[in-house]
């Protein structure tokens, strides 16, 4: 699996990054074995934790109270340090960022029509909320598609635009690490999903 190295990373990104000694490709997080039911994400290697958004391997440690093997991750947006049992990666949904032919699928979604959705706005807006929590950016794609379409043929309520304000969020930090650039130039590639000129991807 890749390891993002420092020129890869967007510069809002790239304070996040451990020094260039810990970022070496062949470099596993230190006590990682090989095998098991996680993936075998290196040192320095930015993940997605889906309620904490981007977060960088720092280390594999075993936790001091739990007495579980962890990898260690610093989260991106906070500094907060946050360890995930090995046992339980794919349980809490830790991944590694969508590469070339999952952002061709996220754009796909985007481009999809929309979803049949309940026409009552508090049961539309339970069910929006509950797949934005879920941290799946091709559930959270269906939603922003959803919610754009919805604008442009009969508005939005307040707290609607809202929610497409906050789900855009997590698909715009996805799309400015897997290509490298930044969230105002992600923005224009989503906005453009939707643009006459379908310019995105």
């Amino acid at each position: 699996m890749p390891v993002l190295s420092g020129a890869g990373v967007p510069p809002a990104l790239k304070r996040w990054l451990p020094p260039a000694s810990c970022r070496a490709a062949s470099s596993v997080a230190p006590g990682l074995p090989p095998g098991g039911s996680y993936l075998p994400f290196s040192e320095g290697q930015v993940l997605v934790h889906p309620h904490h958004g981007p977060a960088v391997v720092m280390s594999y440690q075993t936790h001091p109270r739990m007495q579980k093997d962890c990898i260690v991750l610093e989260v991106q947006s906070s500094r907060l340090m946050v360890w995930v049992p090995v046992d339980q990666v794919e349980h809490v949904g830790l991944r590694p960022v969508l590469d070339g032919a999952g952002l061709a699928a996220l754009f796909a979604v985007l481009k999809s029509p929309a979803d049949d959705e309940d026409p009552q706005w508090s049961r539309r807006f339970k069910e929006n909320s509950e797949k934005i929590a879920t941290g799946d950016p091709m559930v959270i794609a269906a939603v922003v598609r959803n919610l754009m379409l919805r604008e442009a043929d009969r508005g939005l309520s307040q707290a609607e635009r809202e929610m497409l304000r906050h789900a855009r969020r997590p698909l715009l930090t996805e799309i400015s690490l897997a290509l490298g650039i930044s969230e105002d130039d992600a923005g224009g590639r989503l906005d453009a999903v939707w643009s006459p000129s379908d310019a995105a991807a």
